[in-house]
């Protein structure tokens, strides 16, 4: 695989944009020898994948050329975890055979930090136009009829980019015939590639959607319909399911459970919640979380088990519905998935306390 990318770096960096953050744009990943677009995903924002400082060749910058009329340069990128599971869900897509061309990234906005939080906030005071660069993306998908994939996760419900993500979403289900999509926006579950080839890739929903998305049909995806179709259990359902098959002692207030030492689940309405248990700066905002065990518990949750976030206070937040429908399945599920995170943690030897 190789990753290219327009850049815009920081004061470490080179080619500086105007704010001092760091913008990714119009990533190409290119297998093969061939220049030919094949599919193309959207998502949040640019990650964890680095700009290298090295020269194009002639041949590279002639094809790269031909992507847009940008008179930004191309920079040769790192893959990271995201791009390789793109990569697998496109090989699934083409019924295992070996990639041969290119898939375009594009993203909701364009900041590069694997911090979602600090991505967004950061976004509120960005200088240069190429944050979001909408117009251009649905026009570069336009040109191509090749599979595209949605894996925005809830992002695209968040108000301060809910229209993007509609307008996208219905150029995407309509004009270019995704069909693998449900009709109504509300009704999917965009999952992040990260997730869907990686720790989500043995549940119901995940295989059910990734059928979809390689046959370009929703017929497929009906374990979603299921998921969608239900009204959410009562939180006191959740809890008192979940309170049958855990430790008195690991529970504090009635809607907080400890489930690794300095990690707490809390429960809500519609999602089950993570974060640290011990205060920084007399609160949780989850910016003030920055040494090594932190980041790296942050990194399983969201890069290994698919949360969404970081963000405000949480580590991440996972809807009850990924989990199954009704409340003994989802306390269930739940509880599973928070001891294993705990083993995989206490593998890692992160300590939190």
């Amino acid at each position: 695989m190789n990753v290219y990318a327009h850049y815009l770096g920081n004061d470490n960096d080179w080619n500086l944009s105007k704010d001092g953050f760091q913008y990714r744009w119009r990533t190409i990943l290119q297998f093969g020898n061939s220049w030919n677009v094949i599919g193309s995903v959207i998502m949040k924002n640019p990650g964890s994948a680095k700009p290298l400082q090295t020269n194009l060749s002639e041949v590279e910058l002639k094809a790269l050329a031909s992507y847009d009329n940008s008179n930004a340069p191309w920079y040769r990128f790192t893959s990271d975890n995201t791009m390789q599971n793109i990569e697998k869900l496109f090989i699934a897509r083409y019924n295992g055979k070996t990639l041969d061309g290119v898939i375009q990234i594009f993203n909701l906005f364009n900041i590069r930090n694997a911090d979602l939080d600090k991505a967004i906030k950061s976004s509120t005071f960005a200088k240069e136009e190429v944050l979001s660069t909408i117009n251009d993306d649905i026009e570069a998908m336009r040109q191509h009829n090749s599979p595209i994939y949605i894996g925005w996760g809830m992002l695209g419900t968040d108000l301060r980019f809910k229209d993007k993500a509609n307008r996208i979403f219905q150029f995407v289900r309509n004009e270019m015939k995704q069909e693998y999509l449900f009709p109504k926006f509300e009704d999917n579950r965009f999952y992040h590639p990260q997730y869907l080839m990686g720790r989500g890739k043995n549940r119901a929903i995940s295989q059910s959607i990734l059928k979809a998305f390689c046959i370009n049909s929703v017929t497929f995806n009906l374990d979603g319909i299921k998921v969608f179709s239900i009204s959410t259990p009562q939180l006191s359902a959740v809890i008192n399911s979940f309170k049958r098959i855990s430790i008195d002692s690991q529970w504090y207030d009635k809607n907080r459970y400890v489930f690794y030492p300095g990690l707490q689940a809390t429960f809500d309405k519609t999602t089950i919640n993570i974060r640290f248990t011990s205060k920084k700066n007399n609160g949780y905002h989850i910016a003030d979380y920055q040494s090594t065990h932190e980041m790296q518990t942050i990194d399983v949750l969201i890069n290994e088990y698919g949360y969404l976030g970081p963000e405000k206070v949480w580590v991440g937040r996972k809807m009850y519905s990924d989990f199954g429908y009704c409340s003994v399945e989802i306390a269930s599920k739940i509880k599973e998935e928070l001891d294993q995170i705990a083993i995989d943690l206490q593998n890692k030897g992160i300590k939190l306390c």
